[in-house]
């Protein structure tokens, strides 16, 4: 009985001790919004998605033209009609904004579930640990981002649409309509689609790091965020969300292309993906990842916060989806996994905090990370070339 007696005071005492966290922390929140409030004429940082309203215009702008020119515009022996690449836009839209919401509202109610220890940041930062001119410049990239994207979207249909979205055979189509049923042949390309993204993204990343002049002059953007949110996931500057958009929109699409119905599919997942692993939450809240475990080296959202708390000299768990790239090249670190993020800890996790940790900074590793350090520029010119060689030559 005294044991028991024992246990239910310490859980009160603790879930008082959690209370009054949080209430510290939105009372925190509320003084960072009022602070920044006054000194910015701006949208204020604490906007779910900077720029929806100018998103919404062009998307709607974009609708009545298909509309009225839709038929005409089409490309020929294309499978996408101009209709299908505007509603690929708004579908992305539409999923980013309403997912981000959940997550967001989920890091707000289940604290207990975040990936980094509650802290108090200074008054003049947000959040994520951002300050005021540091989110000015974000919004500005943000918003040049917006205009290139929808800008390459439209014009790599109307020049190169026959190659980015090729007509498939009879054959092809019926596996696709059988999709739901796990056709063997559309999981197999759906696979090896994502796998092809996720190198393409892994040596990128990984060469935004090692880089010292695309590290300060660009990447270093994203990493103003220390403890990451939905939010913060495609808050870059703008040339690092446009190479990412080439190699996982583009490249990748002209490499191992996709049919109508996968390339929905994989665009949706990939979103999701995206912004739970910038959720700052662990465990089954975040579906796609929880989904992932199944696959070999499958990293977790707490993988990616490491990458975040350690800025630069952090450089590990660069792959975008699943973790095979990061664990053939030396750079995955089991992250908090023995502490706030074990409900998520991978089997992965545990072998490596067994061992002692990431191998890759290891001394007898250190020259072989190197060594592909100094490999991401020519592998990344391989990547493109074979891209820009594939639709030359179906061209």
């Amino acid at each position: 009985l005294t044991t028991v007696l024992k246990h239910i005071f310490q859980k009160r005492k603790e879930k008082n001790k959690l209370d009054y966290g949080r209430k510290s922390e939105c009372k925190q929140i509320k003084q960072q919004c009022n602070f920044l409030q006054k000194k910015s004429k701006g949208p204020h940082y604490y906007e779910i998605l900077t720029n929806e309203k100018l998103e919404l215009s062009i998307l709607i702008g974009l609708w009545i033209l298909v509309w009225f020119k839709g038929n005409d515009w089409n490309v020929s022996k294309s499978s996408f009609s101009f209709k299908d690449v505007v509603s690929l836009m708004t579908v992305g839209a539409v999923v980013r904004k309403f997912y981000n919401d959940w997550l967001e509202f989920a890091y707000d109610n289940f604290p207990e579930k975040r990936t980094q220890p509650m802290k108090t940041n200074r008054e003049e930062r947000d959040v994520t640990g951002r300050d005021l001119d540091e989110l000015r410049e974000i919004e500005q990239h943000d918003r040049i981002t917006m205009l290139v994207k929808f800008f390459l979207d439209i014009s790599f249909y109307f020049t190169i649409g026959k190659v980015l979205y090729p007509q498939f055979t009879f054959v092809d189509k019926l596996v696709v309509n059988k999709f739901i049923g796990m056709g063997t042949s559309s999981v197999l390309a759906l696979i090896a689609h994502h796998y092809t993204l996720s190198f393409g993204m892994y040596f990128m990343h990984r060469y935004l790091h090692v880089n010292k002049y695309l590290w300060e002059k660009i990447h270093s953007k994203h990493h103003y965020a220390k403890t990451p949110l939905a939010r913060t996931t495609y808050m870059d500057h703008w040339l690092d969300n446009i190479i990412n958009a080439l190699i996982a929109e583009y490249c990748t699409q002209l490499l191992i292309p996709l049919p109508k119905v996968l390339l929905f599919a994989s665009r949706i997942f990939r979103i999701l993906e995206s912004l739970e692993k910038h959720s700052g939450m662990s465990g089954p809240i975040n579906i796609v990842h929880t989904l992932q475990r199944i696959f070999p080296y499958a990293q977790q959202p707490h993988h990616h916060d490491w990458h975040h708390e350690g800025f630069k000299g952090s450089n590990y768990t660069f792959s975008s989806i699943g973790g095979l790239w990061d664990a053939l090249f030396l750079t995955r670190h089991p992250g908090r996994s023995d502490k706030q993020a074990t409900v998520a800890a991978t089997s992965y996790d545990y072998r490596q905090n067994a061992s002692g940790g990431s191998k890759g900074g290891k001394s007898a590793y250190k020259q072989l990370n190197a060594i592909f350090d100094r490999a991401c520029p020519l592998v990344l010119t391989a990547f493109f070339s074979a891209a820009v060689a594939k639709a030359y030559a179906a061209s």
